[in-house]
């Protein structure tokens, strides 16, 4: 099995991981970043994400900046210099930048494949780790190639399912299946005869009706439609219940049918469509938490509290997809925000273990308003900041 030594890993090449890997890089520690898929991105590029949340502060004045700067800032500034369609709009309360897939995906890789001092592995899978004395000593990725045994000095779990923080048996909290967050699964649509600017609401409407007759479970109620990038296109986010095994993809598409079906049969403009694609992935809403040095709560959300090792500023709402009552928003004052401190992003136990990302230490309901994807851009470049000065002191 070969082996490779580095400064610094960084496990899951999504918004968080990239951002870390990148920083890292930056800061010069000799990096190498592990992702499961062939590309980065992660679950925003596999889930079918059309917006980026958690980006700019809130307020009456549409924001030029974004909160915390640096490589969210950069990523906004190159996705609105490759397409006209990109833009901040408003969403009740709240600003986010609408993006084209493509458009990220390219955006990623230029900023990554070209940074100097970083290594990517792409379609290679964390399987194991070994720890001694409270420190990850190895980790070890498999891929078509074969596997890679991995000695790094700093670890950074960006991975969205917690892998290094699971494998390593660093502290963790995982609510039940029953508890968490109604999941999301996307599905594109096209062949609408003008949906017009009522889709958003019409289509909603039209399946919160099949479930009152009984036609679809209750929990599709709470399906949302955006317009896709062309005339005649959209997309169908659907929320199912969290967990359920392998199976549970297929369960997915199943009621993807269903969705699409009760819509041709409802709704005139809908006659003719047709899915186009499905997503390749459920979006988990909640997951494993790593117990981190400090865990954030919903109280230093809604009180914009500061802290003395804050890293992060936030604004986003807390935002909860329950399983029986649908979508909620806890909003913080107007212009106002919270600070994420570096504790959150620190193991309490695996002394070498940082996180970024959706599994940082945070309570339930905290975490509906950190893991937004522009917030999880700005936790992986502190991590990796982080890790990459500890190594120089060190």
């Amino acid at each position: 099995m070969m082996g490779i030594s580095c400064d610094i890993l960084v496990v899951g090449g999504g918004m968080a991981g990239i951002s870390a890997a990148i920083k890292a890089a930056r800061e010069g520690a000799c990096t190498l970043l592990v992702e499961k898929n062939g590309f980065p991105g992660g679950i925003p590029v596999s889930g079918m994400h059309r917006y980026i949340c958690g980006l700019f502060p809130t307020g009456d004045q549409v924001p030029f900046k974004t909160l915390n700067g640096g490589i969210a800032e950069e990523i906004c500034s190159g996705l609105k210099g490759l397409s006209s369609d990109t833009g901040i709009i408003q969403m009740g309360k709240v600003y986010l930048l609408s993006f084209r897939t493509k458009d990220l995906v390219t955006i990623l890789k230029s900023l990554s494949e070209k940074q100097i001092g970083l290594g990517i592995l792409y379609e290679k899978k964390v399987v194991s780790v070994k720890t001694k004395n409270s420190f990850i000593k190895s980790v070890t990725a498999e891929g078509q190639t074969g596997k890679i045994r991995i000695i790094p000095r700093k670890v950074i779990d960006c991975s969205g399912d917690g892998t290094l923080i699971r494998l390593s048996r660093a502290a963790h909290q995982l609510s039940t299946a029953r508890e968490r967050q109604l999941a999301g699964f996307c599905f594109k649509i096209k062949g609408i005869n003008d949906p017009g600017e009522m889709a958003p609401i019409s289509v909603p409407y039209c399946i919160s009706g099949a479930v009152r007759r009984k036609k679809l479970p209750p929990y599709l109620k709470y399906t949302k439609f955006t317009p896709g990038d062309v005339s005649g296109e959209g997309y169908c986010l659907i929320s199912i219940p969290a967990g359920g095994g392998r199976e549970k993809i297929s369960k997915a598409i199943n009621y993807a049918v269903k969705v699409h079906a009760v819509l041709s049969e409802s709704l005139s403009t809908f006659h003719d469509s047709y899915i186009y694609e499905l997503s390749s992935v459920i979006v988990e809403r909640e997951g494993l938490r790593m117990t981190g040095e400090y865990t954030l709560t919903k109280e230093d959300v809604l009180s914009a509290s500061k802290f003395n090792d804050g890293v992060v500023k936030n604004a986003w709402p807390i935002e909860i997809w329950d399983r029986k009552k649908g979508p909620s928003f806890q909003y913080l004052a107007p212009g106002t925000y919270y600070e994420i401190p570096l504790r959150c992003l620190k193991s309490r136990d695996i002394k070498n273990l940082y996180c970024a990302g959706r599994c940082i230490s945070a309570s339930p309901e905290a975490l509906g308003s950190t893991r937004v994807m522009g917030t999880c851009i700005s936790l992986g470049e502190q991590a990796g900041l982080a890790a990459a000065k500890e190594l120089i002191v060190s």
